[in-house]
């Protein structure tokens, strides 16, 4: 029988972020279901507390990832709740389901990689800094690492210094001692999908 997915623990906060804003918007009005007063509410009031903290991560504030990480739970929890009731109500009928926009079960889903964890960033030699990662948990072909100066204004990482490898570790030499450098990580998936970046780890280099 057809039905929606109802669990998006494998989503990336990216792609996270996305199902639960289509979510809201296509189930909001959607006369094909009928939700209690507190369960469509809730899942409104997950996915924008959600959006606006992942938001703030990108300060790399340590406080600000645990306070994202908690709400991403509340939204996969509403989310969870939704669905279930998407599937209970459509019992099966393929339009209503696709009218909730929620993905539906036994379909390739597109899922993002999330960032790495644990970042860190070690010397090496003199001008050397070494950066690290450990293997993501779902598997992945490598990783890509991107530095760029301390002092450099530029927050996406795409747009510093790519250095893609097969292994989760890169050794980058012939920096400047006593430079501050900074230091973004991202895992690559089985199916070139977007980058999701760690938050920046910064590191003066040896002299």
């Amino acid at each position: 029988m057809n039905k929606v997915i109802t669990n998006f623990s494998n989503y990336s906060d990216a792609n996270l972020d996305v199902a639960g804003n289509s979510a809201v918007a296509a189930l909001t009005g959607n006369t094909h279901f009928t939700f209690t007063s507190t369960e469509l509410t809730a899942l409104t009031s997950a996915q924008t507390a959600f959006h606006a903290k992942l938001a703030a991560v990108a300060t790399g504030n340590t406080v600000a990832v645990i306070e994202k990480n908690d709400a991403r739970n509340d939204l996969l929890t509403a989310l969870r709740i939704i669905a279930i009731q998407v599937n209970l109500q459509a019992a099966g009928d393929l339009l209503k389901l696709q009218s909730s926009s929620l993905p539906l079960a036994g379909l390739p889903q597109h899922h993002l990689q999330s960032a790495p964890a644990d970042l860190s960033v070690d010397n090496g030699n003199s001008g050397e800094l070494i950066a690290k990662v450990s293997k993501s948990p779902v598997g992945d072909n490598g990783t890509v690492f991107a530095y760029s100066l301390a002092s450099n204004t530029v927050s996406d990482p795409e747009l510093w210094t790519l250095r893609p490898v097969t292994s989760h570790t890169v050794a980058v030499k012939d920096l400047t001692p006593g430079t501050e450098y900074k230091f973004s990580a991202a895992y690559k998936g089985n199916d070139n999908d977007d980058l999701v970046w760690a938050p920046p780890v910064s590191k003066f280099a040896n002299k």
